[in-house]
């Protein structure tokens, strides 16, 4: 999801949230992505919370995303609640 795509996503996000108490994101094949997707992902888990809802990761982020969150500087002492949504806890190696 680029920032392009951005629109398109929230809606889908929003609508996945009016629908359903947990929202599962696939993001294994995710292959161009850029921090307005981070940022999105970010508002919606605000936005779980405020509803009493949940939003995850199917699987730890790697690849593209991974690099994207180490770049964009969001491994470094990172909050153990985003190591464990976007890493699943452990931090890739």
């Amino acid at each position: 999801m680029t920032v392009r795509t951005g629109a398109a996503f929230q809606g889908q996000l929003l609508a996945a949230f009016a629908d359903n108490d947990e929202v599962i994101l696939d993001a294994a094949a995710v292959a161009d992505v850029d921090l307005s997707f981070v940022q999105t992902v970010y508002a919606a888990r605000d936005h779980a919370e405020r509803l009493d809802k949940t939003i995850r990761l199917a699987s730890p982020a790697h690849g593209p995303l991974a690099a994207l969150l180490a770049r964009g500087g969001f491994t470094t002492d990172a909050d153990p609640a985003d190591l464990q949504f976007w890493f699943h806890g452990d931090l890739p190696q």
